[in-house]
C-alpha cells in the first residue's frame, strides 16, 4: 500500500487478522460482523532511531501475547512499513519492523461506540523497532533500484540494488514463525526474503522467470519511482514480469505451517498488467516450506481479481492488498480500489472487500510454459 495519512488506522486490519489468524476449517461459513474498533498512531510518532513512524503495509500477530483483560484484550503485533514515506520518488529509508502493543476494547456487533469514543477502541503503542539488514549485516534501503542488479552469490539469486550499493527492499507482507524467523515479501523483485529473529537476511526466493521484471531483455527491478536526482527507467514500465509497484503484496503461511502462499498485487505485464482495467488475472504462488532455506514452488494458480465501477462508472480491477491462508487450497483476500482517500483527488473509496478464494478446482500452472521468461 502506498499512502501517507496523518495517522495510521489499525482497526479494520486488527479485526481481520486477530479473528482469522488461528487455524480455520474448510467447509464452514464466514460472517463479517462489522468493525469492532479503531486505533491510531500519529505520523509524528518517532521510533528509537529518531525517525518518524512511517506507514504500515503488512502485519503479523504475536498470538502468544494475546489475553483477555476484563471487557477487552491485550497483546502485540508486528507492523511492517514498506519502502518508507510517500514522497516524490523514493528515499534512502532503512527497512524495519515495528512492534506494536495493543489494547482492544471491542464494540459489540451492531452497536455504536459512545460519543467521542469512535476512534479509541484500539490503543496502539509503538514499543520497539528492528532494522532489517542484508546478508552481510549492511543497511538495506527503500530507494528504487534504477538499473542495479546485485549478482547471484552462493544460494542468493540476483537481487535489486540501489545506486548507493544497498539492497533495495519494498517490503509488503510479513510472516513471523514461532522462533522469530520471518518471511517478508517485496515488490521490487518480486522476491520472498527470509530474515533471522534479529533482522538479518538469511535467504531469498526469486519467483518464476515470467514474473521477474524485464527491460531490453534483461532483469531490471526499477519501479519508476527514482530517488532524488535519479533518472527514470527506460522504458518506464517493464516489458514483461510484474508491473511497477504490483509485486508480492499479500503473503501468508498455512495454519499447518507446511505451505507459504504469496500473491501478486495484480496481473503481470504480459497477462494484462499494463492497464488498470485489464490487470485482472493475477498469480498465486504456493511454496512448499518444509525447507525454510529453500522454498520450493509446489503450485501456481491464476486468480481473477474483482471488477468494479469507479465513481465515474468506468470498469476497474481491484488489486489485492493482503491475504490470510486457510489451507494450501484456499485463502482470504482483501481487494480494494486505489488512488482514492483523504487528501487525494477522489476522497471516497468505492471498493474494499474480503473474499474467499478457492483453488481446489483451479488449473495448476506451476513450472509450465507460463512460468518461462517468454510466454508462449
Amino acid at each position: 500500500m502506498k499512502h501517507l495519512n496523518r495517522t495510521v488506522a489499525l482497526g479494520a486490519a486488527i479485526a481481520l487478522f486477530t479473528v482469522l489468524s488461528p487455524a480455520l476449517a474448510e467447509g464452514v461459513g464466514y460472517v463479517n460482523k462489522g468493525l469492532v474498533g479503531v486505533g491510531r498512531i500519529p505520523a509524528s510518532q518517532k521510533d528509537k532511531f529518531g525517525e518518524t513512524f512511517g506507514s504500515g503495509s503488512g502485519m503479523a500477530i504475536d498470538a502468544k501475547s494475546w489475553a483477555r483483560d476484563g471487557a477487552g484484550y491485550k497483546g502485540s503485533l508486528w507492523l511492517l512499513p514498506d519502502r518508507g514515506y510517500k514522497v516524490a520518488g523514493t528515499t534512502d529509508y532503512r527497512p524495519r519492523l515495528n512492534t506494536i502493543a495493543i489494547e482492544l476494547t471491542p464494540t459489540a456487533p451492531g452497536a455504536a461506540p459512545a460519543a467521542g469514543q469512535e476512534q479509541s477502541g484500539v490503543k496502539a503503542t509503538l514499543v520497539d523497532t528492528m532494522l532489517l539488514t542484508d546478508d552481510n549485516g549492511a543497511d538495506a534501503t527503500g530507494l528504487d533500484p534504477l538499473n542495479g542488479v546485485r549478482p547471484a552469490a552462493g544460494d542468493m539469486p540476483i537481487l535489486p540494488q540501489a545506486d548507493n550499493g544497498k539492497l533495495s527492499l519494498d517490503d509488503e507482507a510479513v510472516v513471523r514463525l514461532p522462533d522469530g524467523i520471518m518471511f517478508i515479501s517485496d515488490e521490487y523483485g518480486p522476491n520472498i526474503y527470509r530474515f533471522s529473529a534479529d533482522g538479518s537476511l538469511m535467504s531469498a526466493t526469486q519467483p518464476p522467470a515470467a514474473l521477474v521484471p524485464m527491460r531490453h531483455g534483461k532483469p531490471n527491478f526499477a519501479s519508476d519511482n527514482p530517488g532524488p536526482g535519479a533518472a527514470e527507467p527506460d522504458p518506464k514500465d517493464p516489458e514483461t514480469g510484474r508491473q511497477n509497484n504490483q509485486g508480492l503484496e499479500g503473503m501468508s503461511m498455512t495454519p499447518d505451517g507446511k505451505f507459504l502462499i504469496a500473491v501478486l498485487q495484480s496481473a503481470p505485464r504480459q497477462d494484462g498488467g499494463d492497464s488498470g482495467s485489464t490487470r485482472r488475472n493475477t498469480r498465486a504462488l504456493v511454496y512448499d516450506a518444509s525447507d525454510l532455506a529453500h522454498l520450493k514452488l509446489a503450485h501456481e494458480y491464476v486468480v481473477p481479481l474483482p471488477v468494479f465501477k469507479d465513481a465515474k462508472g468506468k470498469a476497474k480491477v481491484a488489486a489485492q492488498s493482503e491475504i490470510v491462508a486457510l489451507s494450501d487450497k484456499s485463502f482470504l483476500m482483501l481487494a480494494r480500489d486505489s488512488g482514492n482517500g483523504q487528501g487525494l483527488k477522489d476522497a471516497e473509496s468505492v471498493y474494499r472487500k474480503i473474499q474467499i478464494v478457492d483453488l481446489s478446482a483451479a488449473t495448476d500452472i506451476a513450472n509450465g510454459p507460463f512460468d518461462a521468461a517468454d510466454k508462449p
